[in-house]
């Protein structure tokens, strides 16, 4: 009897554990699955809104969003029928000044009519009109935003068929006008409920799926605020608004067998209001300024060693358009001291290793020492040269973190000899 009670004991121990460390890894990328091409880092973006700034103001948040070290702006254009062109070419006329950044364009409704919905045939003729202009400057698109909330529904019942029969319009106009065009579904909104006033993301996206929409969009957006909660909190749950909450998409992507598809984090940061705020109560919770900085940073470096499937994240807010001094939104302004005090951190904290995900060998590969006479090409990646041999030979040096490391070589007419190390061992 005694035996059995040691064994009945140890087996509950080891349940318990098992628990644990499946509560610790939820979400944390497994060797076991499926690594598309296209997972190789995060880039970190910034929401901005540059319709407010004159020509020189524009030129100048630009230039610091690009010396802070973003490489993608989200920017909105709301459709209208008499739609000002004017605006979107100012801006990706500022941009030829600034190669580093990417403007990825957020194709939305008429806050006018609180987003009503528009006719998909209307909505994609705009849509290709966007793309015809400007496709030359732009990789991605995004189609409305938070459509699983009435607010930006037309204040009606939510629709994610309606809202599927839109995207497919717009997705098959800007693809014929723009060929390399990835499309992105709506960021959804994170919520709780689950009705057709608000409709939390999985439930729809199972209603986007089952209209065979699947085809029409290339990658799904979520929007993973911190809310009141820091970022390593783990719990992975609908009821639960936490920073973890991409997680409950990535799994559903999987369990479609669509696991191939990034997820992105639309927006994503922590709002910080001042103690004596007296203004309306944040939508997004609160947390200090100290907390918002250093979730921020903690977010940023959980999502680059545990996700890489989420591939761009784009930071809440540069510059919000309030509603007023009483406006809660302008506790995320980055532009008012965020942004510059995250850099140095950032920058502290960036752990120098490549992480789970393809990297297409160029010359500035993340964290990578090309050493020697390496060529670089868009179609071939990294050649040595013909003399590397002997004592001297060409080197590639880099950090990695992770269980298994694999290089993609191709056949060519000549043969070469690799000699790899890890950790200075053969």
């Amino acid at each position: 009897m005694a035996l059995f009670i040691l064994a009945l004991a140890g087996s509950l121990a080891a349940g318990l554990l098992q628990r644990q460390i499946d509560f610790e890894t939820r979400g944390v990328f497994d060797v076991g699955e499926r690594l598309s091409e296209t997972y190789n880092g995060s880039k970190l973006g910034v929401v901005v809104s540059l319709e407010q700034y004159d020509p020189a103001e524009l030129e100048e948040n630009l230039a610091q969003i690009a010396e802070l070290g973003f490489q993608t702006v989200r920017q909105t254009y709301h459709y209208s029928p008499s739609f000002d062109w004017s605006v979107p070419a100012a801006h990706f006329a500022a941009l030829e000044n600034h190669p580093s950044l990417m403007l990825v364009p957020v194709l939305d409704g008429d806050p006018s009519n609180d987003f009503s919905p528009i006719n998909p045939e209307v909505f994609a003729t705009w849509t290709a009109e966007f793309a015809s202009r400007f496709g030359s400057q732009i990789d991605h698109y995004i189609i409305w935003d938070e459509p699983n909330i009435t607010t930006h529904w037309g204040m009606g019942e939510v629709n994610p068929q309606g809202y599927a029969a839109l995207l497919s319009a717009a997705s098959v106009a800007i693809r014929e006008a723009d060929s390399t065009a990835k499309i992105v579904l709506a960021p959804l909104a994170p919520t709780t409920e689950n009705n057709l006033i608000n409709m939390a993301e999985v439930p729809f996206l199972e209603a986007v799926y089952s209209t065979g929409a699947a085809d029409a969009f290339d990658i799904v957006a979520v929007k993973p605020y911190g809310f009141d909660l820091p970022p390593d909190d783990r719990t992975v749950e609908q009821a639960v608004l936490n920073f973890s909450r991409p997680i409950l998409v990535r799994e559903f992507l999987n369990a479609q067998e669509d696991g191939d598809k990034e997820v992105w984090g639309g927006n994503f940061g922590w709002n910080s209001l001042p103690e004596t705020w007296t203004g309306a109560e944040s939508p997004w919770e609160t947390v200090s300024a100290n907390d918002q900085i250093n979730y921020t940073v903690a977010g940023i470096e959980r999502a680059k060693q545990e996700w890489p499937w989420m591939s761009q994240m784009f930071l809440h807010h540069w510059e919000p358009i309030t509603t007023g001094a009483s406006d809660p939104i302008i506790g995320f302004s980055g532009q008012n001291g965020l942004a510059q005090t995250l850099r140095p951190l950032l920058a502290e904290s960036s752990q120098p290793f490549i992480g789970p995900g393809f990297y297409p060998a160029t010359a500035d590969l993340h964290n990578a020492e090309w050493l020697g006479d390496w060529r670089f090409s868009p179609d071939f990646g990294a050649d040595m040269s013909q003399k590397s041999e002997g004592d001297n030979p060409d080197q590639v040096v880099f950090t990695f973190e992770g269980t298994d490391i694999g290089l993609k070589v191709r056949r060519a007419n000549f043969r070469a000899r690799f000699n790899i190390t890890i950790d200075g061992e053969p």
